[in-house]
C-alpha cells in the first residue's frame, strides 16, 4: 500500500486533466455533428447547426422549409451545451488558414439570428447546413477551448469536410501548430 501511495504521489501531478476535459468537449461537438448528419439522412431533411458563442451552446434545427433559419411551428430544434469550463474560442491560428474566428470555412452561413438564453443575447451565430445526402454546405472548422486559459495545448479544432461530412479532431501543440488527433 505504501509503494502504491508513493507511485500515486509521483504520477498524479503529471496528469494533464485539462487535456482530457478539452478532448471530451471536442468529442462532444464531433459526436453532435455526426448525430445531426445522421438525422438529416434519416429524416431526408436539411439540418441547420448553429454555434452560439456567448452561451457555449450549439443548436440543431430540422429546417423543413430550407431557409437556413428556425421558424417554429413544425420545425424542431435541440440544444447542446459544452461542459462547464469550456467555450467556443478564437484560436491564435486556424488549421484552414482562414481569419481567426470560432467557426471558419467556406461552409459557414453567417446570418443574423437572435439566440437568447440565460439572460444573454447573441445577435449572430455562424451556422452550417447538413444535407440529406450526407454532405454539408461546405468545409468548416469549429474551435473549442477552456475558459480563461492561455495554454496553446488547450485548443481543439473539429474539422468537417463538406463533400463527405467526415469529421476530424485536431489539437494545438505547444509551438502553436495543429496536429490531427487520433480521436477519430
Amino acid at each position: 500500500m505504501g509503494v502504491l501511495a508513493v507511485i500515486m504521489l509521483i504520477a498524479l501531478p503529471n496528469i494533464d486533466f485539462r487535456r482530457f476535459e478539452m478532448d471530451a468537449n471536442a468529442r462532444n461537438v464531433q459526436n453532435q455533428i455526426i448525430a445531426a448528419e445522421n438525422k438529416a439522412v434519416q429524416l431526408n431533411q436539411n439540418i441547420l447547426v448553429s454555434f452560439i458563442y456567448c452561451n457555449a451552446q450549439f443548436r440543431a434545427v430540422v429546417d423543413l422549409n430550407k431557409n437556413n433559419s428556425y421558424d417554429g411551428g413544425s420545425e424542431t430544434r435541440s440544444w447542446k451545451t459544452l461542459s462547464e469550463g469550456a467555450q467556443f474560442v478564437t484560436p491564435p491560428t486556424t488549421i484552414d488558414g482562414a481569419s481567426a474566428y470560432y467557426v471558419t470555412g467556406p461552409g459557414v452561413i453567417e446570418y443574423n439570428n437572435v439566440a437568447a438564453t440565460n439572460g444573454q443575447v447573441c445577435y449572430s451565430s455562424p451556422s452550417v447546413t447538413l444535407y440529406p445526402m450526407g454532405s454539408t454546405s461546405g468545409d468548416f472548422v469549429v474551435y473549442v477551448g477552456p475558459v480563461n486559459s492561455a495554454r496553446k495545448t488547450d485548443y481543439r479544432a473539429i474539422q468537417v469536410y463538406g463533400s463527405t461530412g467526415k469529421v476530424h479532431v485536431w489539437r494545438m501543440m505547444s509551438d502553436g501548430k495543429w496536429k490531427q488527433s487520433d480521436m477519430q
